[in-house]
């Protein structure tokens, strides 16, 4: 269960940090953030501490 909770933790890390990067990307390119790209870069970087908490939490 310890592997388990390291590889969803690390699993919620990247997806957030993907989140967050097309995020920054999609405001850079047009130049102005949305609505969308806040909400986006909020739960990007919400998940990606969630998953440090999980991945964090059985070590």
């Amino acid at each position: 269960m310890k592997f388990m909770s390291f590889y969803i933790g690390l699993g919620l890390q990247l997806i957030g940090f993907a989140s967050v990067g097309i995020c920054l990307f999609a405001g850079l390119s047009k130049g102005d953030y949305g609505q969308l790209e806040l909400v986006q870069f909020i739960g990007g970087s919400a998940l990606f501490y969630i998953g440090s908490a999980v991945k964090g939490a059985k070590q």
